[in-house]
């Protein structure tokens, strides 16, 4: 059995306020993500159980110590459960510690932005203390992205037309630094879109696609996906608003004529009348302001645009 835990990032987040566990991905504290992480894949590998664990293997206070074999990621890693799932079915029956990385062009992008820094991210211990020694000097074990690279048009002046970019659901990334953090949830966004509004399985998501292609009166993708918005309690939206392919959480509120796409809202947000968000996350009581603009960024806890 596959004890889950966390160790200590080796600086404080860098233009970012407040503790690693409690910067803004995906709309939750990133302590919170990184722990549902576990428990999904929990589900689908039935091997692996939770725990809680503080710096370098350091016990929580009044946690007695987990025996055995442990699965570690450095308390500012955003990580997704696909990524956990795959690094559990790796360790199965390894009695050496590993160290893992991400392979292909995901990997190749998460090296650029490591800022010159080579660190273990998510540690295998085999058996006994999590040390900061063992953890730096486990074995490297490259993990399959299983990515699809997708073309980004950008502006003329930038020298090209189009960038690839790699789209995984195999996330590891630092963001301890206020660029790594915003990568972090502008990488995960899609795919947090797309299982979270689309569907976990075969059935749910046959069921939602359906109900939005009637709902669209189109099979064409664009205006399927817009039809997909996943609304938490007490939402308040204007008649008048349009939002399209959005994860709303509880108590957001938008306004009279905004626009909202593509974006993640945590509980009790607010666009405000006029106001556009696309390709955003806003954490929790986060404001864009009357006419305020925001694309491709993220907002933390109570900010105002």
């Amino acid at each position: 059995m596959v004890t889950g835990g966390w160790f200590a990032a080796p600086r404080p987040p860098e233009g970012l306020d407040g503790p690693a566990a409690s910067l803004p991905w995906l709309g939750l504290p990133l302590r919170e993500r990184q722990e549902r992480a576990f428990l999904e894949a929990r589900q689908a590998v039935h091997s692996t159980v939770v725990g809680r664990e503080g710096a370098a293997g350091e016990q929580a206070e009044g946690d007695a110590p987990a025996p055995g074999p442990r699965l570690l990621v450095r308390e500012d890693v955003a990580l997704t459960q696909a990524t956990v799932r795959d690094a559990l079915a790796r360790v199965q029956g390894r009695r050496e510690d590993l160290r893992f990385v991400l392979g292909g062009r995901s990997g190749a992008f998460l090296e650029e932005l490591g800022l010159g820094r080579d660190e273990p991210l998510l540690v295998y211990i085999a058996d006994g203390v999590p040390t900061a020694e063992r953890i730096r000097e486990a074995a490297p074990v490259e993990l399959d992205p299983q990515e699809r690279l997708i073309q980004v048009p950008v502006p003329g002046e930038a020298g090209a037309d189009m960038i690839e970019l790699p789209l995984t659901e195999r996330l590891m990334h630092p963001a301890g630094h206020w660029l790594q953090l915003l990568w972090a949830n502008l990488l995960g966004l899609a795919p947090f879109l797309w299982r979270g509004l689309a569907g976990r399985n075969v059935v749910e998501t046959a069921i939602r696609l359906t109900w939005a292609v009637v709902r669209a009166g189109s099979v064409d993708p664009a205006r399927v996906g817009a039809r997909l918005v996943r609304r938490g309690r007490g939402c308040r939206i204007h008649p008048s608003a349009v939002v399209e392919g959005c994860w709303l959480g509880d108590g957001v509120e938008i306004g009279a004529q905004a626009v909202v796409r593509g974006a993640v809202l945590a509980d009790g947000a607010i666009v405000e009348d006029q106001g556009l968000a696309e390709f955003v996350v806003l954490g929790p009581g986060a404001r864009i302001q009357r006419q305020g603009l925001a694309k491709l960024s993220v907002v933390g806890a109570r900010a105002a645009v």
